[in-house]
C-alpha cells in the first residue's frame, strides 16, 4: 500500500512543478522567458518514471521473497508405524520379529524333523490349528492394512488438493519453491507407502510358502514313516 502511495506523490510532485513552470504568468513589462522550461519538464517526468520503476522492482522483490502462510506436510512415517503394528498383531509371522530365525524354525518343520518326530493325534491337531490360524490371520491382517492405507489415502488427496490450490495463488518464487518442495516431500511419502504394502505383499505370500512347505513335508515324513512300518503277508513270509 505504501509503495502506491510513493508513486502517487512522486507523479504528484512532477505534475505540479509543470504546472508551476507552465502557468507563470508573462508580464509585458519584466517578462522573463523561460527557454528551458520544456527540458524541465521533460525530466521531471522521466525522474517520476524512475521512481515507479524503482518502486516496482522493491515490490517484485518482496512478493518474490514472500514465504507461504503455511506448511501441510504428510505423516508417512507414522502412517507406516501403524500399518507394521498392524501386522505385527498376526498370528502370521513377520520379517520384523525378533529371533526371527529361532521362531521360524520353532513354527516350521523339515522332512527330516518330522522324519525323526513322532506325531500323535493330539500333535496332529495342534498342527492343523495352527496352519488354519496362520493361514486366516495372514490374509485378515494384510486386508486391514489395505483397509487401513485407503482411509489414510483420503487424508493424503486432501493434502494434495491444498498443495494444488496454494500453487496456483503463489505470489512469487519463493512461495512457488516451497509448495513444489512440499510436492516432492508427499510424493517420497506416496514411495514410502508403495514400499510398505510391497512388504505387506512380500510377507503374505512368504507366509503362504512357508506354510505349504511345512504342510508338504509332514506329509512326505508322514507317508515314508508308514511306508517303513508296513508290513505284508504272503505265503506265510512277512515282507
Amino acid at each position: 500500500m505504501y509503495q502506491r502511495w510513493w508513486i502517487s506523490l512522486a507523479f504528484s510532485v512532477a505534475l505540479v512543478a509543470a504546472s508551476i513552470a507552465l502557468a507563470r504568468p508573462a508580464h509585458s513589462a519584466d517578462a522573463v522567458m523561460c527557454v528551458n522550461c520544456g527540458s524541465e519538464v521533460t525530466q521531471l517526468a522521466t525522474q517520476a518514471q524512475q521512481l515507479q520503476a524503482q518502486l516496482n522492482q522493491y515490490q517484485n522483490m518482496l512478493t518474490n521473497s514472500k514465504g507461504v502462510s503455511q506448511n501441510v506436510w504428510g505423516n508417512a512415517i507414522g502412517d507406516i508405524q501403524k500399518l507394521q503394528n498392524l501386522l505385527q498383531q498376526s498370528k502370521a509371522l513377520a520379517g520384523t520379529a525378533g529371533n526371527l530365525d529361532g521362531q521360524f524354525a520353532s513354527r516350521y518343520g523339515t522332512y527330516r524333523s518330522y522324519l525323526n518326530q513322532k506325531m500323535g493325534a493330539s500333535d496332529w491337531q495342534n498342527k492343523y490349528n495352527q496352519w488354519s490360524n496362520e493361514a486366516n490371520d495372514n490374509t485378515l491382517y494384510t486386508l486391514k492394512g489395505l483397509g487401513m492405507q485407503a482411509s489414510q489415502m483420503q487424508n493424503e488427496q486432501a493434502v494434495i488438493r491444498q498443495l494444488q490450490a496454494m500453487s496456483g495463488t503463489a505470489e512469487g518464487r519463493m512461495q512457488a519453491m516451497q509448495v513444489a518442495n512440499m510436492f516432492a516431500s508427499q510424493n517420497l511419502d506416496q514411495i514410502l507407502k508403495l514400499r510398505q504394502l510391497m512388504m505387506m505383499q512380500i510377507q503374505m505370500q512368504a507366509n503362504y510358502m512357508a506354510q505349504q512347505q511345512d504342510r508338504q513335508a509332514a506329509s512326505d515324513a508322514a507317508t515314508q514313516r508308514f511306508y517303513n512300518f508296513q508290513t505284508l503277508q504272503r505265503d506265510g513270509k512277512t515282507y
